[in-house]
């Protein structure tokens, strides 16, 4: 493993080559970290999904051969059912959000070590994440008031502009309206058409301010772990690094996206599909099950290798703005120069 984590510029295609690469040769450290706290959770997520589609099919059931009036058992049994797997999705999301969160920051730590040459066992990577996991936090709550805010921000005037403009249609359809029938149908099909443009802007224009701000903090974590920045700081020194290349940091988390599709999403779909053909209806309950823990199991996978290609991504960034790869090569020949002095005086 060179001692350079990035030693020029690199595309995008190239990124995630030294992605897989990496991920490859570290694979044994990487897998032990994220299977540690991920395994658990995808077991007690299949168990809690398949438990509550089976208690509700055989709610649903009981339901529909009770007759006129349905038994009361079995409409308490629903509403407690949907009640209870509310209740524990909600805290199993609690427990998911703070184990993915040291699972993705001691990544990112052994990511970094092993571009250094240095092989971080599982404990001592678990206890750096702890170490910045309120700092993880704080970045995750300042991301989602900001994704909030700039949705809010744009959708308020949309639905003012989208209101002005159905009152004056209704005005002119019933303008219309007076002249004849088919001047009514015609205001209609047209509010109609008007009202789906608008929905189909809502859905774009709020999806953009997410994708601009996620490409600009894109190596925040990195910055967290490497630089050892507060939260403000960490996502600052991320808006720094993109500045000028957001459509490159953009393109980048599309294509990650696009090949975490195809490593989870396409596997476990087809398999997911399979259950469902193979077992029969009264084992819906376990085929939902398995197919849950599949999909989170396949997440083990996945989440190393996206925290090796973001790190990747944060140390390219740092080579194009700040010449990184000249800094540690010159730290490496003053290292090299004292070594050299050392030995001369023996």
């Amino acid at each position: 493993m060179s001692a350079f984590p990035i030693s020029a510029p690199l595309s995008l295609g190239d990124l995630l080559d030294r992605s897989f690469r990496l991920y490859r040769a570290r694979f044994g450290p990487f897998l032990g970290t994220a299977a540690l706290f991920l395994v658990p959770m995808s077991v007690l997520s299949g168990l809690l999904t398949g438990t509550f589609i089976t208690d509700y099919m055989d709610a649903l059931t009981a339901l529909g051969t009770g007759g006129g009036s349905p038994p009361e058992d079995a409409i308490f049994q629903a509403f407690g059912g949907v009640m209870s797997f509310g209740a524990g999705m909600f805290l199993l999301s609690i427990l998911s959000l703070v184990l993915n969160g040291i699972v993705t920051l001691a990544l990112t730590g052994q990511s970094i070590g092993a571009l250094h040459g240095e092989s971080l066992p599982v404990k001592e990577a678990v206890r750096r994440a702890l170490s910045r996991f309120w700092p993880f936090v704080r970045i995750s709550i300042l991301q989602g008031l900001a994704f909030i805010g700039a949705t809010v921000a744009i959708l308020i005037p949309l639905f003012i502009l989208l209101f002005l403009a159905v009152l004056i249609g209704g005005a002119i359809g019933l303008s219309l309206d007076s002249l004849g029938g088919s001047g009514g149908f015609v205001a209609v099909m047209g509010l109609g058409l008007l009202v789906l443009c608008g929905y189909i802007a809502a859905l774009l224009l709020t999806v953009l301010p997410t994708v601009y701000l996620s490409a600009r903090w894109v190596v925040a974590i990195p910055a967290l772990v490497n630089e050892q920045l507060g939260a403000r700081d960490s996502l600052r020194r991320s808006w720094a690094l993109t500045a000028g290349g957001v459509w490159r940091a953009g393109g980048y988390v599309l294509l990650l996206w696009l090949v975490g599709a195809l490593v989870i999403g396409l596997p476990v779909g087809l398999f997911q599909q399979v259950l469902l053909l193979v077992l029969p209806a009264s084992a819906m309950g376990l085929a939902t099950s398995i197919g849950t823990a599949t999909s989170s199991l396949f997440s083990v996978l996945w989440v190393p290798f996206n925290s090796v290609a973001l790190v990747l991504l944060y140390y390219d960034l740092r080579v194009r703005k700040e010449s990184y790869d000249l800094e540690l090569r010159i730290d490496q020949l003053a290292a090299e120069t004292e070594q050299t002095d050392r030995d001369s005086h023996l």
